[in-house]
């Protein structure tokens, strides 16, 4: 099982291009992000979102990933597979993907049906990752990017997050700026918030 997840956790790391690496330091945890979307010669396309947290109150560290294998059956759509790993539950997923890029903007999503290992269900999950870079001047960009999770059993809500970043982007794909980390859980939407600042960078 471990050497599974570490396995799976280098994955989205592994290439030459499209990769984005962010470091993320809040009041109440550190995380580093790395963001990995490759599309191959073929109409197949690979997705990952990896992250380590390390939790200042109880010194723990913890790691998630999801990741998709994609194959294109139309323009900017998609059918999709893949599995969503962290030290609560591993869940495999079978969904349909959408995704759009240009110079200023991009977009991934993948609304799937999941099933938790953990729970022994079936349930419907979304994970949406959004980049609006316009150009300021001849030395920024703008940046800012939203990523959106949400997980749910055919009864109520489980968990959903989103991690938000604002700030500038140089010539050279370098970030910097402030964020926030956002969670909820439950049925009754228990909200935890993390504020912090962000420095990144896009290969």
């Amino acid at each position: 099982m471990k050497k599974v997840f570490l396995f799976a956790l280098l994955i989205p790391f592994y290439g030459r291009s499209q990769i984005s690496v962010q470091t993320y330091a809040g009041n109440k945890e550190s995380e580093i992000l790395g963001i990995y979307n490759r599309d191959f010669k073929s109409k197949w396309n690979y997705f990952a979102s990896g992250t380590i947290a390390y939790d200042y109150e109880s010194k723990k560290v913890t790691p998630e990933i999801y990741q998709n294998l994609n194959y294109g059956i139309g323009k900017n759509w998609g059918i999709s597979t893949g599995i969503h790993i962290s030290n609560k539950d591993i869940m495999p997923s079978v969904g349909v993907a959408y995704g759009k890029e240009n110079d200023v903007f991009g977009i991934s999503v993948f609304p799937a049906i999941t099933y938790s290992t953990s729970a022994k269900e079936f349930g419907i999950g979304v994970y949406t990752l959004l980049e609006y870079t316009p150009k300021i001047n001849e030395q920024f960009n703008f940046y800012s990017m939203l990523i959106v999770e949400s997980d749910f059993n055919f009864k109520e809500h489980q968990a959903s997050s989103q991690v938000i970043r604002l700030g500038l982007e140089n010539q050279k794909k370098m970030q910097f700026g402030i964020g926030s980390n956002i969670s909820q859980t439950g049925s009754s939407f228990e909200t935890d918030i993390n504020f912090g600042i962000f420095i990144g960078k896009k290969f």
